[in-house]
């Protein structure tokens, strides 16, 4: 039986490039109810909607929290510079 977690080809695991609710949560050590209060209030990064599930970037959340956890109007992924790297 499938489970949720992703493996990478050959059997490695990677980190998952998108996380969870609860993941995203845990990455800021704060609860999933908390998270959706943030999410609702705009203190964190858009999410991407895959169908009715919301996944947050993990390489976004990382950024965005090394950048002081800037509020969701104050925030932009990529950030420039990246953007434009070749």
């Amino acid at each position: 039986m499938p489970t949720k977690q992703t493996q990478a080809v050959g059997g490695d695991s990677a980190p998952p490039v998108l996380l969870t609710l609860a993941e995203a949560a845990s990455l800021c050590r704060t609860s999933p109810r908390t998270w959706r209060s943030w999410d609702a209030a705009g203190r964190v990064p858009r999410a991407i909607r895959i169908g009715r599930t919301k996944l947050w970037r993990a390489a976004e959340l990382t950024a965005w929290i090394a950048a002081g956890c800037p509020r969701r109007a104050h925030w932009q992924w990529p950030t420039p510079i990246a953007a434009n790297e070749p």
